[in-house]
């Protein structure tokens, strides 16, 4: 196992969340939100640092969250109406431009509010036995983030494009893959539904 692999952190945090007309990001959520309660979740995992990626509703995200005291790096897209894809790719392509190109990029969402520091660690961990191989979240049917690419699919994520996410790379015959099953937490909220039965079934309370 290789300890010392330089694995960063992008969180996805750009979309305009139509389906929950509201911004979702900033969903009650224990003690804060969405978006800041992702945030403190992969700050205490093993990774080295921690992006996000914003686009909608930045400004208003960025204020209610203070993210310029978080000692969190923000990316701001200006083209995030062009997907999910589009997003990832400009994350990726900011931290390929950085000083220190990253060994492996775990990618995340912000919708997903079960999501544990124990898991992000179980992806890393697998990731630091063989860095040649991606990790990801397996989900049945599908393959899915959380999902940590090695650096030789940088040339892959850069060119992402549409609504599908990282989907098309995953959901390939890799034969150099590494599939963990996440339970739970692969639980992603869309809607007001699902927002208010999770609330209801984890027993947070909040104000709304």
């Amino acid at each position: 196992m290789n300890e010392n692999l330089h694995i960063v952190v992008l969180i996805m945090a750009a979309g305009a969340s139509r389906r929950m007309k509201g911004i979702k990001q900033l969903l009650p959520w224990k003690n804060s939100n969405f978006l800041l309660e992702t945030i403190r979740t992969v700050k205490e995992s093993n990774a080295d640092s921690v992006y996000v990626v914003l686009g909608a509703n930045a400004e208003t995200i960025m204020s209610e969250c203070n993210l310029q005291e978080k000692d969190t790096t923000v990316f701001l897209n200006p083209n995030w109406s062009l997907g999910l894809g589009n997003s990832i790719a400009f994350g990726v392509k900011k931290l390929i431009e950085s000083s220190s190109l990253p060994d492996g990029i775990l990618i995340c969402l912000a919708d997903q509010p079960l999501l544990s520091t124990t898991y992000l660690d179980s992806l890393i961990s697998n990731f630091k036995k063989d860095s040649s191989k991606i990790i990801a979240t397996n989900y049945k049917n599908r393959l899915g983030v959380p999902a940590l690419f090695p650096k030789l699919l940088y040339p892959k994520l850069v060119l992402l494009e549409g609504d599908q996410g990282a989907k098309e790379l995953l959901n390939v015959s890799y034969d150099e893959m590494v599939q963990l099953d996440p339970g739970l937490q692969s639980i992603d909220i869309d809607t007001k539904l699902e927002y208010n039965q999770l609330i209801q079934e984890t027993n947070f309370q909040n104000e709304n």
